[in-house]
């Protein structure tokens, strides 16, 4: 015989999924952005390999990590927010189902992360419209009429064009750092809740 579960069971339910999902895709997240960097032959990132070429290749693997970031983000917040209004509790309060501090903080750092991936990418389509842009360009300067402010318009942008690859270096270099803190949240957190 089946028995009916308390309205507390199920939510408690959801969480123990919505948190073994969070800490899976948590991984994929780490894994996709570490996709996106170029790394040499010992496993580190690799600098100077951050060039045009990378450049080109870089607008596909940052839409997976952006994927795969939305999808450990909601299952986060399900985990720390859904259903809890009733029966919310600390982690000092109760050891097996409180919710963490540091799951909180992990929400806001997944939240920042997302925020400037979506950042990225809209740079990348910018650039992407403005390289289009620079080529039809090109066109208008074999035209025997043209002259003056065509020349300027193209230098200005292969100079920005190159600037956002500097730009995308210490971008990411930050990123690398707020990931440094975001998995050592992530690794207290798997520590310390006991429901895989």
């Amino acid at each position: 015989m089946i028995t009916p579960l308390h309205h507390s069971d199920y939510t408690l339910k959801n969480r123990a999924f919505s948190c073994r999902m969070r800490n899976r895709y948590y991984e994929e997240v780490y894994y996709a952005f570490r996709a996106v960097m170029p790394l040499d032959s010992k496993g580190n990132i690799d600098g100077s390999a951050m060039n045009a070429e990378w450049f080109k290749n870089l607008a596909q693997e940052i839409k997976r990590l952006d994927r795969v970031l939305m999808t450990c983000l909601e299952y986060s917040q399900a985990a720390v927010f859904y259903g809890k209004a009733d029966i919310a509790t600390l982690y000092s309060k109760d050891k097996r189902w409180g919710i963490l501090q540091e799951e909180i903080f992990l929400v806001h750092f997944l939240q920042e992360l997302l925020s400037t991936t979506r950042y990225i990418i809209a740079r990348l389509e910018t650039d992407h419209m403005l390289q289009r842009w620079s080529g039809s360009m090109q066109d208008m300067k074999a035209k025997p009429m043209s002259s003056g402010f065509v020349s300027s318009i193209q230098e200005k942008l292969t100079a920005m064009s190159e600037a956002t690859i500097d730009e995308f270096k210490d971008l990411f270099k930050h990123i690398i750092d707020r990931f440094q803190i975001g998995n050592q949240l992530f690794g207290t957190v798997q520590e310390l809740q006991n429901f895989y």
